[in-house]
């Protein structure tokens, strides 16, 4: 495994983290065996960095990396999020979403009905009393006493323009119960906004050979102000992986167009596959080769992908002609 520091933080973190959002229970998935292995596994393997959140599984994401890793917290850096929360309808939207994913193959409208809901019931609370009763919550569930590091979940852009939560960040950090903080950006508007304020030390972005944009102006400025940067969705919602038939990026699509055309881009990528390199592999070589970046965080639930995952670190580098034709991409 590699390491990097994460920005200005003193956190040394694995290029290849952990993205935990799809591990916890729902009527879809259920093993949390499973997990619960692919966690050790994964820590074993050199993996220090796991990102999670609150509403990550409704809670579960955070409990099993705390039953999974409690006994290495010392060795290990966990990010969580706080600012965003669900109404009991939301929350039971994202739970028994993954259940009608057979259904949605007969019934085509139904495919881009329960992620609108679910986003429709997606809630703000930025204030210093929600922060604290949030990072409160993950503590108990992660069964530790610090956060190594927490992100402004789905910012506003009034909240990061005015930056008053900062206030709230830095009451945790003086209790001792958050390292750094940073904001977990849902657009390039955010990430240059969160660039402007002193406390953030970490921005997590969405980066891979489909979303290129931060790559010419935000990563040089993050770079040249050493802000931390964490790439999340590397493999585009399992658009950039063997597989994208069913995927991630499908079951969530809010936007059938959108979706589309990102899987047209997705099936032009394939050439970065061959014998020795899968395309996800390739997918993670692009994303760690951008100057700037310190980890990515593919996001997995299990052994297969996590074996998968870690190979990109000895495959084959990608040639510059293969670059050449991912940078084309863009243009």
């Amino acid at each position: 495994m590699e390491y990097r520091i994460l920005g200005k933080t003193n956190l040394k973190v694995s290029v290849i983290g952990m993205g935990c959002s799809g591990i916890g229970q729902s009527l879809h998935h259920r093993n949390n065996e499973e997990s619960l292995k692919t966690l050790s596994e994964a820590f074993e393997s050199g993996i220090n960095f796991f990102d999670t959140a609150p509403n990550y599984s409704n809670g579960e994401s955070e409990l099993l990396i705390g039953k999974a890793l409690k006994h290495n917290r010392n060795k290990i850096i966990i990010s969580s999020k706080v600012g965003t929360t669900s109404t009991a309808i939301g929350k039971f939207a994202k739970k028994v979403k993954p259940f009608f994913n057979p259904i949605r193959k007969t019934l085509d409208p139904l495919k881009f009905i329960l992620p609108k809901i679910y986003k429709s019931q997606r809630r703000h609370d930025f204030s210093a009393d929600f922060f604290n009763n949030t990072v409160e919550g993950s503590l108990r569930r992660l069964q530790t006493d610090y956060l190594d590091l927490v992100l402004l979940h789905h910012p506003t852009n009034q909240i990061l323009e005015s930056g008053d939560f900062c206030e709230a960040f830095e009451s945790l950090k003086s209790q001792g119960k958050i390292r750094f903080y940073g904001i977990s950006c849902d657009s390039l508007e955010h990430a240059f906004l969160s660039l402007k304020l002193t406390g953030v030390s970490v921005i997590q972005i969405e980066l891979s050979m489909i979303d290129q944009e931060p790559i010419p102006e935000l990563l040089p400025l993050a770079f040249e102000k050493n802000i931390g940067v964490v790439a999340r969705l590397p493999l585009a919602k399992g658009l950039l992986s063997a597989h994208n038939s069913e995927t991630k990026a499908e079951r969530w699509a809010y936007d059938r167009k959108v979706f589309e055309e990102r899987k047209k881009k997705a099936d032009k990528l394939k050439f970065t596959a061959n014998e020795n390199r899968t395309m996800a592999q390739s997918a993670l070589q692009f994303v760690l080769l951008q100057k700037g970046v310190s980890s990515a965080i593919p996001g997995f639930n299990n052994m297969n992908h996590l074996k998968e995952n870690l190979k990109a670190l000895s495959a084959p580098q990608l040639t510059n002609k293969e670059l050449d034709g991912i940078y084309s991409l863009r243009l």
